[in-house]
Protein backbone atom coordinates (compact mmCIF):
# COMPACT_ATOMS: atom_id res chain seq x y z
CA UNK A 1 0.00 0.00 0.00
CA UNK A 2 1.39 3.60 -1.10
CA UNK A 3 1.39 6.60 1.46
CA UNK A 4 -1.24 8.39 0.07
CA UNK A 5 -3.81 5.48 0.59
CA UNK A 6 -1.89 4.97 4.21
CA UNK A 7 -2.34 8.45 4.75
CA UNK A 8 -6.88 8.02 3.70
CA UNK A 9 -7.14 5.19 5.89
CA UNK A 10 -5.23 7.19 8.88
CA UNK A 11 -7.70 9.83 8.48
CA UNK A 12 -10.53 7.36 8.68
CA UNK A 13 -9.17 5.34 11.53
CA UNK A 14 -8.35 8.45 13.60
CA UNK A 15 -11.64 10.32 12.98
CA UNK A 16 -14.01 7.52 13.88
CA UNK A 17 -12.10 6.99 17.11
CA UNK A 18 -11.41 11.20 17.76
CA UNK A 19 -14.07 12.84 15.48
CA UNK A 20 -13.16 16.15 13.28
CA UNK A 21 -10.37 17.75 15.37
CA UNK A 22 -7.76 15.32 13.84
CA UNK A 23 -5.74 16.91 11.52
CA UNK A 24 -2.76 17.02 9.20
CA UNK A 25 -0.19 17.09 12.25
CA UNK A 26 -1.68 14.02 13.95
CA UNK A 27 -1.66 11.85 10.96
CA UNK A 28 2.00 12.25 10.44
CA UNK A 29 2.33 11.06 13.87
CA UNK A 30 0.50 8.57 13.53
CA UNK A 31 1.63 7.08 10.42
CA UNK A 32 5.89 8.17 11.25
CA UNK A 33 5.87 10.00 8.31
CA UNK A 34 7.59 13.19 7.76
CA UNK A 35 5.12 16.29 7.29
CA UNK A 36 6.61 16.92 3.40
CA UNK A 37 5.50 12.94 2.42
CA UNK A 38 1.93 13.94 3.64
CA UNK A 39 1.96 16.79 1.93
CA UNK A 40 3.63 15.39 -1.65
CA UNK A 41 0.29 13.68 -1.81
CA UNK A 42 -2.38 16.24 -0.25
CA UNK A 43 -1.69 20.26 0.19
CA UNK A 44 -4.10 19.85 3.01
CA UNK A 45 -6.71 18.21 5.48
CA UNK A 46 -9.44 18.92 2.90
CA UNK A 47 -8.16 17.23 0.21
CA UNK A 48 -7.56 14.32 2.36
CA UNK A 49 -11.70 14.12 2.91
CA UNK A 50 -11.86 14.72 -0.37
CA UNK A 51 -10.27 11.41 -1.10
CA UNK A 52 -12.62 10.13 1.60
CA UNK A 53 -16.04 11.22 0.46
CA UNK A 54 -14.86 9.77 -3.13
CA UNK A 55 -14.36 6.46 -1.51
CA UNK A 56 -17.81 6.70 0.55
CA UNK A 57 -19.46 6.97 -2.28
CA UNK A 58 -17.79 4.32 -4.01
CA UNK A 59 -18.67 2.27 -1.53
CA UNK A 60 -21.87 2.60 -1.10
CA UNK A 61 -22.29 3.10 -5.08
CA UNK A 62 -21.66 -1.01 -4.56
CA UNK A 63 -24.60 -1.53 -2.52
CA UNK A 64 -27.23 1.10 -3.61
CA UNK A 65 -26.63 0.18 -7.48
CA UNK A 66 -29.87 -1.49 -8.79
CA UNK A 67 -28.93 -3.55 -11.74
CA UNK A 68 -31.35 -3.78 -15.30
CA UNK A 69 -33.59 -6.43 -14.91
CA UNK A 70 -33.02 -7.13 -11.15
CA UNK A 71 -35.54 -9.16 -9.18
CA UNK A 72 -35.92 -7.46 -5.60
CA UNK A 73 -36.60 -10.23 -3.82
CA UNK A 74 -36.61 -10.00 0.00
CA UNK A 75 -32.65 -10.85 0.53
CA UNK A 76 -31.97 -8.37 -2.10
CA UNK A 77 -33.43 -5.41 0.12
CA UNK A 78 -31.80 -7.03 3.44
CA UNK A 79 -28.55 -6.89 2.02
CA UNK A 80 -29.34 -3.13 1.04
CA UNK A 81 -30.31 -2.47 4.68
CA UNK A 82 -27.33 -4.18 5.87
CA UNK A 83 -24.52 -2.91 3.21
CA UNK A 84 -25.90 0.33 4.43
CA UNK A 85 -25.74 0.27 8.00
CA UNK A 86 -21.86 -1.37 7.10
CA UNK A 87 -21.15 1.74 4.50
CA UNK A 88 -22.43 3.90 7.62
CA UNK A 89 -20.17 2.35 10.24
CA UNK A 90 -17.05 2.87 8.69
CA UNK A 91 -16.99 6.30 7.30
CA UNK A 92 -19.65 7.33 10.52
CA UNK A 93 -17.55 10.48 11.51
CA UNK A 94 -17.64 11.94 8.35
CA UNK A 95 -21.88 12.05 9.08
CA UNK A 96 -21.41 12.65 13.21
CA UNK A 97 -18.98 16.13 11.54
CA UNK A 98 -20.40 16.44 8.59
CA UNK A 99 -21.17 19.86 8.50
CA UNK A 100 -18.05 20.59 10.48
CA UNK A 101 -15.99 18.68 7.68
CA UNK A 102 -17.27 20.11 4.70
CA UNK A 103 -18.60 23.70 4.69
CA UNK A 104 -14.65 24.95 5.35
CA UNK A 105 -13.78 24.21 1.59
CA UNK A 106 -16.37 24.79 -1.38
CA UNK A 107 -15.21 21.73 -3.33
CA UNK A 108 -15.62 19.45 -0.53
CA UNK A 109 -19.22 21.31 0.08
CA UNK A 110 -20.37 21.07 -3.65
CA UNK A 111 -18.54 17.17 -3.90
CA UNK A 112 -21.20 16.52 -0.66
CA UNK A 113 -24.43 18.06 -2.28
CA UNK A 114 -23.47 15.63 -5.05
CA UNK A 115 -23.37 12.87 -3.00
CA UNK A 116 -26.79 13.47 -1.03
CA UNK A 117 -28.89 14.20 -4.59
CA UNK A 118 -26.99 11.21 -6.15
CA UNK A 119 -27.68 8.73 -2.49
CA UNK A 120 -31.46 9.77 -2.50
CA UNK A 121 -32.17 9.49 -6.16
CA UNK A 122 -30.86 5.60 -6.04
CA UNK A 123 -32.77 5.08 -2.77
CA UNK A 124 -35.83 6.44 -4.81
CA UNK A 125 -34.88 3.83 -7.72
CA UNK A 126 -34.64 1.06 -5.08
CA UNK A 127 -38.33 1.89 -3.77
CA UNK A 128 -39.74 2.18 -6.92
CA UNK A 129 -38.44 -1.38 -8.43
CA UNK A 130 -39.41 -2.98 -4.49
CA UNK A 131 -42.95 -1.04 -4.83
CA UNK A 132 -43.65 -2.17 -8.12
CA UNK A 133 -43.32 -5.84 -7.34
CA UNK A 134 -44.21 -6.00 -3.54
CA UNK A 135 -46.31 -3.11 -2.66
CA UNK A 136 -48.64 -2.91 0.42
CA UNK A 137 -52.17 -1.49 0.59
CA UNK A 138 -50.82 2.19 1.25
CA UNK A 139 -50.07 3.16 -2.30
CA UNK A 140 -47.40 5.83 -3.18
CA UNK A 141 -47.59 8.75 -5.83
CA UNK A 142 -43.88 8.99 -7.97
CA UNK A 143 -43.64 12.37 -5.42
CA UNK A 144 -44.62 10.94 -2.49
CA UNK A 145 -42.12 8.17 -3.26
CA UNK A 146 -39.45 10.83 -3.46
CA UNK A 147 -40.21 11.96 -0.35
CA UNK A 148 -39.99 8.70 1.32
CA UNK A 149 -36.69 8.43 -0.06
CA UNK A 150 -35.74 11.82 1.08
CA UNK A 151 -36.74 11.05 4.42
CA UNK A 152 -34.74 7.35 4.76
CA UNK A 153 -31.65 9.66 3.93
CA UNK A 154 -32.25 11.81 6.42
CA UNK A 155 -32.51 9.51 9.19
CA UNK A 156 -29.76 7.42 7.21
CA UNK A 157 -26.99 10.23 7.26
CA UNK A 158 -27.73 11.87 10.79
CA UNK A 159 -28.28 8.44 12.57
CA UNK A 160 -24.28 8.82 13.94
CA UNK A 161 -24.50 12.13 15.23
CA UNK A 162 -27.72 10.71 17.28
CA UNK A 163 -26.06 7.74 18.16
CA UNK A 164 -23.06 9.88 19.44
CA UNK A 165 -24.80 11.78 21.76
CA UNK A 166 -27.75 9.17 23.13
CA UNK A 167 -25.48 6.01 23.38
CA UNK A 168 -22.35 7.47 24.52
CA UNK A 169 -18.64 6.32 23.34
CA UNK A 170 -18.87 2.82 24.00
CA UNK A 171 -21.91 1.62 22.11
CA UNK A 172 -21.35 3.64 19.28
CA UNK A 173 -20.79 1.05 16.76
CA UNK A 174 -23.12 -1.14 17.72
CA UNK A 175 -25.68 1.27 18.22
CA UNK A 176 -25.20 2.35 14.37
CA UNK A 177 -25.92 -1.56 13.04
CA UNK A 178 -29.35 -0.84 14.10
CA UNK A 179 -30.22 2.09 11.92
CA UNK A 180 -31.54 -0.32 9.42
CA UNK A 181 -34.31 -1.06 12.20
CA UNK A 182 -36.03 2.40 11.69
CA UNK A 183 -35.52 2.72 7.76
CA UNK A 184 -37.59 -0.79 7.58
CA UNK A 185 -40.13 1.10 10.58
CA UNK A 186 -40.58 3.58 7.53
CA UNK A 187 -41.23 1.52 4.74
CA UNK A 188 -43.01 -0.79 6.26
CA UNK A 189 -46.49 0.91 6.21
CA UNK A 190 -45.75 0.47 2.31
CA UNK A 191 -44.60 -2.89 1.88
CA UNK A 192 -46.68 -6.35 1.20
CA UNK A 193 -47.07 -7.62 4.57
CA UNK A 194 -45.37 -11.27 3.38
CA UNK A 195 -42.87 -9.68 2.22
CA UNK A 196 -41.91 -7.64 4.34
CA UNK A 197 -41.35 -10.50 7.62
CA UNK A 198 -39.27 -11.75 4.87
CA UNK A 199 -37.12 -8.72 4.86
CA UNK A 200 -36.77 -8.74 8.27
CA UNK A 201 -35.93 -12.12 8.65
CA UNK A 202 -33.07 -11.83 5.63
CA UNK A 203 -31.66 -8.66 7.75
CA UNK A 204 -31.96 -10.62 11.15
CA UNK A 205 -29.98 -13.76 9.71
CA UNK A 206 -26.96 -11.04 7.26
CA UNK A 207 -26.81 -8.93 10.66
CA UNK A 208 -25.43 -12.08 12.64
CA UNK A 209 -23.40 -12.99 10.33
CA UNK A 210 -21.92 -9.35 10.12
CA UNK A 211 -21.53 -9.43 14.09
CA UNK A 212 -19.30 -12.21 13.83
CA UNK A 213 -17.28 -11.20 11.16
CA UNK A 214 -17.01 -7.56 12.59
CA UNK A 215 -15.83 -9.37 16.21
CA UNK A 216 -13.14 -11.13 14.31
CA UNK A 217 -12.06 -8.63 12.36
CA UNK A 218 -11.69 -6.41 15.84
Amino acid sequence: MGNRDRIVDAAIELMNKNGCVVGTTQLVEHLSISPGNLYYHFRNREEILVEVLSRLTSDLDAVLKVKPYETPIASWLASIFIGGAQVLRQYRFFFSSSLELVMKDERLADQYRNFTARGIKQVDAILKRVLANAAGQLRLTAAERGRLAENMWVLWTSWPRYIEIVAGAGNVEKEILRNHEYLEFLLRPYLDPKFFKAVVTHVRKLQRLDNQTWGVMR
